[in-house]
């Protein structure tokens, strides 16, 4: 079951028009004039995406004993390294990590170090991937917390503040294909304004809940901008009201980006559910001229299906006409240069509702019409740029020795040598050829090195290709 708040709003605005259009490759995204920056390129390389959804961002899990329980409390499935690879082998190029931190802070709104930990070591994998990756603050909104009003202005900005600098200094060394996300859906909570009030004549309640929306979503900017590494320059993602894709949210006369001290690094954020496979090009066009046509990249960080009002869809009884739906909205997405997170909540089967199309506990793609449609439909429009190739990494044991060994790179000039320790890589040395020995190794303790290369003045990524694990007898 899908454990988070209906998008009620989002439903509404997408059914007052019942309009269809015809399915548009990607490749013919462009003809709306779509500008060609780097953030542009950026998102577009996002390509299609998957949401490790109902995992991490497991809340209120009162019954729990052990805090890491939570991860499987509502998926009763636990993140595999394998389910990872199924979804980069099933194309799809950004994964969105939704994580809920309030379960597991302390008075000073600290974060456990297991569940950190253990949220890395999700991330870690993704990394390895070469998979873009979306972390975010995900059931946070609730008071004492994240609450988007006056009163609790004061402690919002504070456990945000707390928050993003401590995931800013742990993923402040990650590259910019790790993308941080303020907040998901920050509303009302609990009141009769939560997923919809009337834009022509915005109650004074929620004219104070906007601009407090913006103001949080400055303070994020500015902690993860003040906290160096390489978090100066970071892709960061900003919504309005309950991350709406209407004129309640990112649409709202009320929504302001925020002010960021490097050009564009903002991705405009939204969220949008089809009901009853009524879908309407619409809206997206309204988003498209507030911000894609104006070089503001858009990523939809979830999307989907539902049955009426309720959570999911009939995906498993009716694949051909999901992924007909599914394969259509992130065409027109594409054609106005969005991307695309489709929702998965591991739930969903045969006469039931739901959003899963990859079972986490097989790690296996169970509706393989709707992964294809959406991956063809949502892959990058933009003329692909050359990628560098990366270090192609075999290795020889010798006694306590392992000779680790690679093609030349073209345009590398050095590479470097890392050994996994302590949950990252850590760099132990730099050469100039193309291999490298590592000595003084432990019998029966097994290693894992990756190498990566220096080309104009930047260094390859460390993906699964370039990563060896060796183990000395």
């Amino acid at each position: 079951m899908k454990r988070c708040f209906s998008k009620i709003i989002a439903v509404l605005t997408a059914a007052v028009l019942f309009i269809t259009v015809a399915v548009i490759p990607a490749s013919a995204a462009g003809a709306n004039n779509i500008p060609d920056n780097e953030a542009m390129r950026f998102v577009d390389a996002m390509g299609a995406g998957w949401n490790l959804g109902n995992e991490f961002d497991a809340s209120d899990c009162t019954w729990l004993t052990n805090k890491l329980d939570y991860e499987t409390a509502w998926s009763k499935a636990k993140t595999t390294k394998d389910l990872i690879k199924t979804v980069k082998k099933s194309g799809f190029s950004t994964i969105r990590i939704p994580v809920s931190w309030h379960d597991h802070v302390d008075g000073g709104f600290n974060i456990d170090k297991d569940w950190l930990s253990r949220v890395k070591e999700v991330v870690d994998w993704c990394v390895e991937q070469d998979l873009y990756i979306v972390l975010n603050t995900h059931h946070d909104i609730k008071k004492g917390f994240i609450y988007p009003s006056r009163a609790e202005s004061a402690t919002s900005k504070k456990y945000l503040g707390k928050i993003w600098t401590q995931l800013s200094d742990t993923f402040g060394d990650y590259s910019e294909k790790l993308i941080f996300e303020a907040m998901n859906e920050p509303r009302l909570r609990d009141t009769g304004y939560e997923w919809w009030y009337m834009s022509s004549a915005v109650p004074d309640e929620v004219k104070e809940s906007l601009e407090c929306i913006n103001e949080y979503n400055q303070l994020f900017v500015d902690t993860v901008r003040g906290s160096g590494k390489k978090n100066g320059t970071r892709y960061l993602l900003v919504g309005g009201y309950a991350t709406s894709d209407s004129d309640i949210g990112i649409l709202s006369k009320y929504f302001v980006m925020p002010k960021d001290t490097v050009k564009d690094r903002l991705i405009a954020d939204v969220h949008y559910y089809c009901s009853n496979l009524k879908f309407s090009k619409r809206g997206f066009e309204s988003i498209y001229k507030a911000f894609s046509a104006n070089g503001i990249p858009v990523v939809v960080s979830e999307f989907g299906l539902r049955k009426d009002y309720e959570e999911g869809y009939f995906l498993h009884d009716k694949e051909d006409e999901s992924a007909a739906k599914l394969g259509e909205i992130a065409a027109c997405a594409r054609e106005f240069g969005f991307s695309c997170i489709f929702w998965d909540n591991n739930s969903g089967s045969k006469g039931k509702l739901g959003f899963k199309i990859i079972d986490r506990a097989t790690a296996k793609v169970e509706l393989p019409k709707i992964v294809e449609a959406m991956v063809k439909n949502g892959a990058p429009a933009f003329e692909a740029k050359t990628a560098p190739a990366v270090p192609a990494v075999k290795s020889s044991v010798s006694g306590s020795k392992v000779t680790l060994k690679w093609d030349k790179v073209a345009g590398a000039t050095k590479y470097a040598v890392y050994q996994y320790k302590n949950g990252k890589y850590t760099k132990i040395k730099t050469v100039s050829g193309v291999s490298a020995s590592v000595k003084g190794l432990k019998a029966g303790k097994t290693y894992k090195f990756a190498v990566r290369a220096y080309i104009n003045g930047k260094w390859t990524q460390i993906t699964e290709s370039c990563i060896v694990s060796v183990k000395i007898k």
